[in-house]
């Protein structure tokens, strides 16, 4: 049960820095993706802390607290379209995917080192997406989409290789 919702939770966080790019690139029918998602990953984290009883790793408060957050700021629709509300969302979403992506052991341990190293490149390439995406940059959108499937795609495998044995 433990590593079927580590799993869930990564998944369902990479589905929501998709519907991330597809809201910021404007294209339509995605919002529903984005808000079954989040409650998808709400759900994920609730019954990873009801379920798991080994569950000692108090850093599963930080992801709570801002998933908090965001669904007030969605409850109360806090200025979505200014475009301070649009920088806010980029930097809350990457601290949040990069905690998920870099935080040491978290949920469980990981035995993979270079998927740290991995993770560090592309949280890299996705700050250089949302900057030029920012500041209307030309290729801001090629980058974005490169960007933003790298990051999902690394907490795929980050999430499905929490808590593998290597052999040695």
């Amino acid at each position: 049960m433990k590593k079927f919702l580590i799993t869930l939770i990564y998944a369902s966080l990479a589905t929501m820095v998709v519907a991330y790019l597809f809201k910021t690139l404007s294209w339509a029918g995605f919002g529903e993706m984005a808000v079954a998602s989040l409650w998808l990953h709400i759900g994920s984290y609730l019954g990873y802390s009801v379920l798991v009883k080994e569950n000692k790793d108090d850093r599963i408060l930080y992801p709570m607290i801002v998933l908090v957050v965001i669904v007030l700021a969605n409850v109360f629709n806090l200025g979505a379209e200014s475009s301070a509300m649009v920088l806010i969302a980029f930097v809350v979403l990457l601290a949040y995917v990069a905690f998920h992506l870099l935080a040491k052991d978290y949920l469980d341990k990981n035995d993979i080192p270079i998927l740290r190293k991995i993770s560090m490149g592309v949280l890299g390439i996705f700050i250089i997406a949302g900057i030029f995406k920012l500041l209307h940059f030309s290729g801001a959108d090629m980058l974005l989409i490169v960007g933003c499937g790298a990051v999902a795609f690394m907490l795929l495998l980050v999430g499905t290789t929490k808590g593998l044995k290597r052999k040695k």
